[in-house]
């Protein structure tokens, strides 16, 4: 996760969200990595991926400097974009990796912005419950699906996997205690969410 500054914007437009997605995709493509799941918030996002050959670190640290320069120039603005290094855990398990992903699926249900996940256009969520071709979102949403790769998520699931998924992540089974684990892990708090 990574976090705007004084819990400030990082993403002003559409540009900015496909630049973001832009750059992270040839970065993708230079040092290969999985993307499992995606949100792009307004003042911070949320990747849960895995790694090949190289450490997150580096992959972090070119997306972060990239993005940020470019925004800084395009805005019109000096200084730090983002709040210090990134926020990351380490997923051992698979129920706990399925829980970040609803996790971040549901971050904009839970900073109220949208009621249901399906409606926010720069999430993967759609990408798990409609597929890659059933996703009229435009450039970012494209984007999103071209990167995201569901298979390790959706394999969790046995029959009709997608909408299983999509039960998981919007049934009314709580998940508040595997919520607060998550928010401690990635130092995550009320206070970041973009009210």
């Amino acid at each position: 996760m990574g976090r705007g500054n004084r819990h400030g914007v990082i993403f002003k437009s559409e540009e900015d969200y496909c630049f973001f997605l832009r750059i992270l995709k040839e970065i993708q493509d230079r040092n290969p990595f999985v993307l499992h799941a995606i949100c792009l918030m307004t003042n911070h996002f949320h990747l849960e991926l895995t790694t090949k050959s190289n450490p997150i670190w580096k992959i972090m640290q070119q997306l972060m400097n990239y993005y940020a320069r470019t925004f800084n120039q395009r805005h019109g603005y000096q200084g730090h974009l983002f709040d210090g290094r990134y926020v990351s855990c380490l997923i051992e398990d698979e129920r706990y990796f399925l829980e970040v992903s609803r996790y971040i699926h549901l971050n904009p249900v839970k900073a109220m912005m949208v009621r249901e996940p399906i409606e926010y256009k720069y999430s993967s969520y759609g990408v798990f419950v409609s597929g890659k071709d059933g996703l009229p979102r435009g450039k970012a949403g494209g984007m999103i699906a071209e990167a995201v790769d569901t298979t390790r998520i959706l394999s969790a699931f046995r029959n009709d996997p997608r909408e299983q998924y999509r039960m998981f992540v919007e049934g009314k089974i709580s998940h508040a205690e595997q919520e607060m684990l998550i928010m401690k892990d990635v130092k995550e708090n009320e206070s970041w969410l973009p009210w």
